[in-house]
């Protein structure tokens, strides 16, 4: 059997590791092809992409993004898939980056609220601590709950996430994007478009169908069915959804290095398996 990861993050959001690195590991994890998906960011896709090539491993340019939906974040996935594949070159219009400025823009904006927020309880977090030597990166919470950690507030990023990071808490305004100003996006450029980690929303059933209706009407074309939180049962009722909707299933490890320990690229928490196949019936369909 042959395995991939289409669920991978860098330095140039909230992974660990840089590109190159990423492409690295994931040869050496035996994998036959992998998506870099930084978040609201391709910043990373050329270095990793070129790696990939020399290692001899094909490299998907990817994207995850985050918007709201009935007041909750959600994370849609994008990739730019090649005519050809493996692709030998990388080819990402310049109009792509351009737009994704949009959306690089209102994450600094929230950053800056969230920075207010915590000084007006005397936690003094500067963009200094947030960058530190990685003056590209797109900043996420992740990046708040290293400084938290660095400052002595709390102990591990699970603790930081607990009491400062809630998303919609205190100190985490809710996101400005909807899905549908991300799906505009996606749609205008030709990604194929999956539907990230979808029980990560605690949706009920309907709710979650309801999500999918509303990104089918879209353009939603795949939900992420093998995922490394995902048990036997949850990969059982999202194929079947994927079958109900008419959806491709991908997949990947949602790897981030340091920033989630234990869970590696390919492998996540030791048991997931993405087969090569669901890439080989996307890229068969050309549905994208």
């Amino acid at each position: 059997m042959k395995y991939i990861d289409l669920h991978t993050h860098s330095t140039a959001s909230d992974g660990s590791f840089s590109p190159s690195k990423v492409a690295m590991l994931a040869k050496s994890a035996d994998m036959k092809a992998i998506a870099l998906t930084d978040h609201d960011t391709m910043a990373g896709v050329e270095e990793c992409f070129k790696t990939g090539l020399q290692l001899d491993l094909p490299v998907i340019a990817g994207v995850e993004m985050s918007c709201v939906y009935n007041s909750k974040e959600i994370h849609i996935l994008g990739y730019l898939l090649p005519d050809n594949f493996p692709a030998k070159n990388l080819h990402i219009k310049d109009e792509v980056f351009a737009d994704l400025e949009f959306f690089a823009r209102e994450r600094a904006d929230r950053n800056a609220e969230i920075i207010d927020r915590f000084k007006k309880d005397g936690i003094i977090i500067s963009m200094d601590d947030l960058i530190g030597n990685n003056p590209h990166t797109q900043i996420t919470r992740a990046h708040f709950a290293d400084a938290l950690i660095k400052m002595g507030i709390v102990a591990d990023t699970s603790e930081a996430f607990l009491k400062y990071l809630e998303y919609g808490g205190k100190y985490i305004p809710v996101k400005k994007i909807t899905t549908k100003r991300c799906m505009e996006f996606l749609t205008k450029h030709h990604f194929f478009i999956s539907l990230a980690h979808p029980f990560q929303y605690k949706f009920s059933d309907s709710q979650l169908e309801s999500l999918l209706s509303h990104l089918i009407n879209s353009g939603l074309n795949g939900i992420e069915v093998y995922h490394s939180t995902h048990s036997d049962d949850d990969k059982k009722k999202l194929n079947l959804l994927a079958k109900k909707y008419n959806l491709f299933p991908t997949g990947g490890s949602d790897f981030h290095g340091a920033h989630k320990p234990g869970l590696n690229i390919g492998t996540g928490y030791g048991d997931l398996k993405v087969p090569y196949t669901i890439l080989e019936d996307i890229l068969a369909q050309n549905k994208y």
